[in-house]
């Protein structure tokens, strides 16, 4: 069977335009899965009420109304239940997928302003937030080193608060061997030593640097890939399951870096997440 051709940037643009003016989930996500990042039923569940909503109203998806973060209002808030039943974290995973998809919208050249922006998010519904203990996640982290890939993603989540949109993301060219630098969404960052001998030692897995590999440096297709995989080695670490989310704010709490270091453009957005972090107590702490 001949490999599948990648698809022309012209034809592309048509067939997201065409599924965006039908309103066709079903033709959209098959081609933004890949940059998404999720699970296609998740997506298809976080959108399916608001494009259902677009076309009933007539809302022009690819060129949205003044009015559109105020029409918005209400299916974000809708389910099968009936009007306003959606909970605070349906609704901000809701925004969360409709924003990502307008990222992508505006990288293809399709939308010249995203609607969202400026949006006031929900504050999400959950109790006191607490961070992994320092041991339990040096625990995991040696339990990790017979899986080289989950090392080095544990270690560049935890060393450099990589976000796992960019870690599933990444591909071989985006990692500068000689001087150990890694070029992320938002910045480039040079890597503490642990981070960059876990690369190391996963590139040399690839063929080494005189291969020059090309093809994505982690094994996770989405979120929910690396979950399963720390999970898994949570529970043979003898820890509670640590999350990716909770790891990146461990990174704040427990080095110090720079905005670059930590993947953030902005100091004062950066300097706000710091704080919020080492305000933060270990699990079992008050």
């Amino acid at each position: 069977m001949n490999p599948a051709q990648p698809m022309h940037p012209d034809e592309r643009a048509l067939k997201l335009t065409r599924a965006l003016q039908d309103y066709d989930l079903d033709a959209l996500l098959p081609l933004l899965e890949a940059d998404l990042r999720w699970p296609r039923k998740q997506l298809h569940s976080n959108l399916r009420l608001i494009f259902a909503a677009a076309q009933q109203a007539g809302i022009n998806l690819l060129r949205p109304p003044e009015d559109f973060q105020t029409w918005l209002q209400v299916p974000l808030r809708e389910t099968v239940r009936g009007p306003g039943t959606a909970k605070v974290n349906t609704i901000t995973a809701r925004l969360s997928t409709l924003s990502q998809l307008y990222n992508v919208l505006m990288d293809e050249g399709l939308v010249l302003r995203h609607p969202l922006r400026g949006l006031e998010r929900p504050a999400a519904q959950r109790t006191p937030d607490t961070l992994p203990a320092r041991e339990d996640i040096a625990r995991l982290l040696v339990h990790a080193e017979d899986d080289p890939a989950l090392h080095a993603a544990l270690t560049l989540i935890y060393h450099h608060a990589v976000q796992v949109a960019e870690l599933v993301a990444l591909r071989w060219p985006a990692f500068l061997h000689a001087d150990g630098t890694l070029l992320r969404r938002r910045t480039v960052t040079r890597l503490d030593e642990a981070s960059y001998r876990a690369l190391d030692r996963l590139l040399a897995g690839a063929g080494g640097p005189l291969a020059e590999p090309q093809g994505r440096i982690f094994p996770y297709d989405h979120n929910d890939a690396l979950r399963t995989r720390i999970f898994q080695v949570s529970r043979a670490a003898g820890v509670s399951f640590i999350n990716p989310a909770r790891l990146r704010k461990a990174a704040l709490r427990d080095f110090v870096l720079t905005p670059d270091q930590a993947g953030f453009i902005g100091e004062h957005t950066f300097e706000l997440a710091r704080t919020l972090a080492q305000g933060l107590a270990p699990d079992g702490q008050d």
